[in-house]
């Protein structure tokens, strides 16, 4: 029975593949090694002594002639450089003329040209040209372009090296400035602090004698009023309330005209010295006076009126009757003029409790006294207040400057704990912000500090994430910078940048991409990014690998 198409292939594939094994590859320096294996790992695919070989991760021992039999013995795959039979494998192309390079093995003989040279479809000979000479010869134009800008890039760098190395010492210079100035401040504070305990203490001391003085006062006057029962409030509260025609809360002279029971010469009108009489002399009168001073002549006029009450002859009498009315109240309420006045004392205890925890806080300085506007002190109590206030507002000044300078210090700190490069040569970028529009948003990136996306139509800005770290990739320790912690994206984590920096003559973004959701890529080219000794070892590096 013949042979089916597929098997022969398979067959023709694992004698090509067992004669490759055996046929070492002439290229680069003619050291062997089997088919895509790259010269640095040569020496990794030698035989034992006794022909076996061990895969790579340690983890099966073969006989060497199982090396690219298109069969995958090693859970690495990397028995199987050469073929597709690995997953996990990986296929060099050598690629002269041009740079290396690294395919997955699955690529292998799959009709798609991967590598330059070829060699990745060796079983279908003649299937993909080699075109790496052509390629080799753009790259290095590009290169030899390359190496011209970062020459030139280079010249600007070294001014920005020099002007970042100028920054650093402005801010330790400006940093020492402070340290001398809080010490002054903090100084002063102290003395403002004293004198502020000083004057607080005088101002405690005017205001507390002040009250006293006030209270003695008070209680003169409280002795000296009037005592009302509750029978004579209530008449006089309804008489005050049918005399109020406009309902202001108080009684004027014309309201009281309009009773002729007060007309005291019996003309049949009631002048305005008549109505004065009654308002003790005044232009209107409120509820606690009318009690106090109108009621007792208006109920005597009254009773008058009324045939309840014949005066001794003669006006001058009048006042002399208000007094006995008075009197007769008094004695009604002489039986509670103790217990009110017990009252009164226990309230006087309770007001002191009070007015002396008050004195506290001014003491404190947390109460001022001229936060209570109705109060009016005498002039010598005022006084003290206000230089007590004046050394309230005097210290609260030196606490300001205080708190201005540790601000600036704090933010001198925080520029220094920054990296900006190994030469300080990005520290020049720090304040400037760079713009890139695109057809929906503009996008900008402040270096060291923030970037944010704003609609091109209007609306607020949002910010994609603030000055984080370097990501470091190998020995590239400043090739690429990550903005964090931005906005929250809708149902998503939160926006992040990586900003990726190409060397240029110019400062400026040149692209903007949002490979995964909320993720951003800033493509950023300066001139602080030309370091001519790291492309130089990197134009190295190149070299050796070709």
């Amino acid at each position: 029975m013949l042979p089916s198409k597929k098997s022969a292939q398979i067959m023709c594939t694992l004698l090509f593949t067992f004669t490759t094994t055996s046929l070492w590859a002439s290229s680069l320096a003619d050291v062997p090694r089997p088919r895509g294996v790259s010269l640095s790992k040569a020496t990794l695919y030698k035989p034992r002594s006794d022909d076996s070989w061990l895969c790579l991760d340690g983890s099966k021992t073969l006989k060497f002639v199982q090396i690219n039999d298109d069969y995958c013995d090693c859970a690495d795959g990397s028995d199987e450089p050469g073929t597709a039979a690995c997953a996990e494998g990986t296929f060099h192309c050598a690629n002269r003329g041009h740079r290396p390079q690294d395919v997955p093995s699955s690529r292998v003989n799959d009709g798609i040209c991967d590598c330059c040279d070829g060699s990745d479809e060796y079983l279908a000979e003649g299937m993909c040209a080699n075109t790496c000479i052509e390629l080799g010869k753009v790259e290095q134009e590009q290169r030899k372009s390359q190496a011209e800008i970062y020459k030139k890039g280079a010249a600007k760098r070294t001014e920005m090296v020099e002007r970042g190395k100028q920054l650093k010492a402005e801010r330790e210079k400006r940093r020492t400035e402070l340290d001398a100035r809080r010490q002054e401040q903090e100084s002063l504070k102290a003395e403002k602090e004293l004198l502020k305990k000083q004057a607080e203490a005088a101002e405690t001391e005017a205001i507390n004698f002040f009250k006293e003085q006030q209270k003695e006062m008070d209680d003169v006057a409280a002795a000296n009023a009037p005592i009302v029962d509750d029978s004579f409030r209530t008449e006089a509260t309804a008489s005050f309330m049918r005399y109020d025609l406009n309902k202001d809360g108080y009684i004027e002279i014309s309201e009281l005209q309009q009773d002729l029971q007060l007309d005291r010469d019996r003309n049949g009108v009631i002048s305005e010295e008549e109505a004065r009489y009654f308002l003790d002399e005044r232009e209107r009168i409120d509820l606690e006076a009318f009690i106090t001073l109108s009621w007792p002549r208006i109920k005597t006029m009254q009773m008058i009126a009324q045939g309840l009450f014949t005066p001794p002859e003669g006006e001058e009498h009048n006042d002399e009757v208000s007094e006995l009315l008075n009197e007769e109240q008094r004695g009604d309420q002489k039986a509670e003029e103790d217990h009110v006045q017990d009252q009164q004392f226990e309230g006087d205890e309770e007001e002191e409790e009070e007015e002396v925890y008050e004195d506290e806080d001014i003491g404190a300085g947390s109460v001022e006294a001229e936060k209570s506007p109705e109060v009016e002190y005498d002039p010598d109590t005022q006084h003290f207040i206000n230089m007590a206030n004046e050394a309230r507002n005097a210290l609260s000044e030196i606490e300001r400057a205080v708190r201005e300078i540790e601000h600036e210090i704090k933010e001198i700190d925080d520029q220094n704990a920054k990296d900006y490069g190994p030469n300080d040569e990005y520290a020049t970028l720090e304040g400037e912000c760079y713009n890139f529009e695109e057809r929906e948003y503009v996008y900008k990136l402040c270096p060291f500090e923030r970037a944010s996306q704003q609609p091109r139509s209007g609306g607020s800005e949002i910010t994609l994430g603030r000055w984080d770290q370097w990501l470091h990739e190998g020995e590239n320790k400043y090739g690429k910078q990550k903005y964090a912690h931005g906005a929250s994206c809708w149902n998503g984590p939160q926006r992040s940048v990586v900003v990726v920096l190409k060397c240029a003559l110019d400062s400026r973004i040149t692209g903007v991409s949002e490979p995964n959701r909320c993720e951003y890529y800033f493509d950023f080219e300066t001139p602080a990014a030309c370091d001519e000794e790291a492309f130089a070892a990197a134009e190295q590096r190149f070299k050796d690998e070709l």
